[in-house]
């Protein structure tokens, strides 16, 4: 069955009504169109006008939810006032904060180093392969590579996860070494969405995200808020099998879609005056 693409009629936007409201959004392929290398990624200046006039009303929180660095997640988005998820879950920042990371990834801060310095190597025998050091975890991008190598690519690193006592995790076109912990979007969104009130009765949450990753925060916010609006980001074959219940084709329609949003969100403050 195909995802329905999103319509903000009335029946969806009274779900989007709640307060306070959560918006959670991933950057790379939602907020920021897929760049060649991570760091020529942009986030369009109209997508930073609509974040910056959600963030000034009432009752309404933005939240960045990405792979990136906490920091390096909110240098891209380029908007004060959010909180930041970063790392998949494994460091929060406050708005305008720095960020922190869980006590119990501290233990892996080594490990992740020395994953970083065997990938490099293989990197650097690789073309098209990218090592992204994160510091408290590791992507491994190939899509600049030549498909044949993918497989011997995903051997030699997931061997070096397993000799540092990391996990592999698959990303769009990205390996990715965290440490084993049991933390992802998910978790981390439904953290964060406790400890704003977006959970309890008369909250509302919207998340938007296009990796695999994201399938994470899509599922646990699902079952922890059905009203809860989800929308997957893309245009192949994974949006047959995302757990979103929405789909839009690419970060321009996730613009709309936010503008849309934030019209909507202004009559509903007008009324609360």
């Amino acid at each position: 069955m195909t995802v329905p693409a999103l319509p903000l009629a009335d029946p969806l936007a009274l779900r989007l009504a709640g307060r306070p409201l959560l918006l959670l959004l991933d950057v790379d392929g939602t907020l920021s169109p897929i760049a060649e290398r991570p760091e020529y990624a942009i986030v369009p200046p109209a997508t930073q006008r609509v974040l910056v006039e959600l963030i000034a009303l009432p009752d309404t929180y933005v939240a960045i939810v990405s792979g990136r660095s906490a920091r390096d997640a909110r240098r891209l988005v380029g908007v004060k006032d959010t909180w930041v998820i970063g790392n998949h879950g494994i460091e929060v920042a406050r708005p305008n904060a720095q960020p922190a990371a869980r006590r119990d990834v501290v233990q892996y801060a080594d490990n992740i180093r020395e994953a970083a310095e065997r990938s490099s190597v293989i990197a650097d025998r690789t073309p098209g392969v990218i090592v992204e050091d994160k510091r408290w975890t590791l992507s491994v991008h190939y899509r600049l590579a030549d498909p044949a190598i993918v497989p011997a690519l995903s051997a030699h690193v997931a061997e070096i996860a397993k000799q540092l006592g990391l996990r592999v995790t698959l990303g769009k076109q990205v390996l990715e070494i965290r440490p084993p912990v049991d933390v992802n979007k998910g978790t981390a969104s439904i953290a964060l969405a406790q400890s704003l009130g977006a959970l309890d009765p008369g909250g509302a949450v919207f998340c938007a995200g296009d990796d695999r990753t994201d399938e994470d925060a899509f599922r646990a916010l699902r079952l922890a808020l059905p009203a809860a609006v989800t929308v997957y980001v893309g245009q192949d074959d994974a949006a047959l099998r995302t757990g979103a219940e929405f789909t839009v084709n690419d970060p321009d329609e996730v613009r709309e879609l936010l503008e849309g949003i934030l019209d909507r969100r202004r009559s509903l403050v007008a009324n609360w005056r």
